[in-house]
């Protein structure tokens, strides 16, 4: 249910919504709230935490106070808050609104996207559509920007990478926008890029996750990291198979190298100590929606 905005308009109008819907205890319903961060405080995000929701966090004025994002310590300290809370929470950011505030040039948004990601969003909702050319941005770089949010949403959003984005990305020693940018490029030449009419939000999670093996091996490849790919790839299809077996109650059979423990645990976040240390365990596994959500089993030879 998309909360409407009347409803956010202030931090007292929140915390009377908040108060109200959950003392009609509509557990199965899930909230969906646009917000400004300047409404993210322990008051809220504690009474946030009370519902079934999902929270959008629109960025654009906020990430641009300063010309240097990562300045921002006040909205590194609001995502830390919904993070800690265990709240999910992605961002809407609307490149035109930022173009109103500094000189937006593509160094610029890639930066602005790579700080993004640092704050583990769940999910993104790029806009592009009402950019217009500037002393820094030509019509083709804008045309750049568009492929890039494509890029980023389809890798990023509909492929639920989340959970293992970093640790993946960490042995490739590349920042996040440098391979979301390869990525808008493998796209653009396997005729799914941004106005290819592919639609990564209508695609089915499963034909999402065989694009995104296909360029992580090919930039794994490229890095001679081919001891390190198996564990990636475990990695992503084990997580792929727990984010459908909780959103579409859907079982999932895997034929693994690692067990699914070790790639669970804190040592899977360097991928490249894990392959070298952790030693490979054939199995296949069922991944499926259990009671108490998301589960796995181990099946018999």
């Amino acid at each position: 249910m998309r909360v409407p905005a009347s409803a956010t308009a202030t931090k007292q109008k929140l915390l009377e919504y908040i108060k109200r819907v959950s003392a009609e205890n509509s557990e199965d319903i899930l909230y969906e709230f646009e917000l400004e961060s300047s409404l993210l405080d322990k008051d809220t995000v504690a009474a946030l935490s009370q519902l079934y929701c999902s929270i959008d966090v629109a960025v654009a004025d906020e990430l641009c106070v300063d010309d240097d994002a990562r300045k921002n310590k006040a909205f590194v300290r609001k995502c830390a808050l919904l993070n800690d809370t265990g709240l999910v929470f992605g961002f809407v950011f609307d490149a035109s609104r930022a173009q109103e505030k500094i000189a937006l040039s593509i160094k610029k948004i890639r930066s602005l996207v790579d700080f993004m990601l640092e704050q583990y969003p769940n999910h993104f909702q790029l806009e592009c559509d009402a950019l217009k050319p500037s002393a820094v941005l030509s019509t083709q770089d804008i045309k750049t920007v568009r492929s890039f949010f494509h890029a980023v949403e389809t890798f990023y959003t509909y492929g639920r990478a989340v959970p293992w984005f970093l640790a993946v990305l960490e042995p490739l020693k590349l920042r996040p926008s440098v391979f979301l940018g390869d990525f808008a490029e493998w796209q653009r030449c396997n005729n799914c890029g941004a106005g290819s009419g592919f639609s990564a939000e209508n695609a089915p999670h499963t034909e999402i996750e065989k694009m995104l093996l296909s360029f992580v091996k090919l930039k794994y490849e490229e890095k001679k990291l081919h001891y390190v790919y198996p564990a990636a790839e475990d990695m992503i299809r084990l997580h792929g198979a727990f984010s459908r077996a909780a959103a579409e109650q859907t079982e999932t059979v895997l034929d693994l190298s690692y067990i699914p423990d070790d790639l669970f645990s804190p040592y899977a976040q360097n991928l490249r100590l894990f392959a070298s240390e952790v030693c490979m365990e054939s199995c296949t596994v069922k991944v499926f929606s259990g009671r108490e959500g998301p589960d796995f089993c181990f099946l018999n030879d």
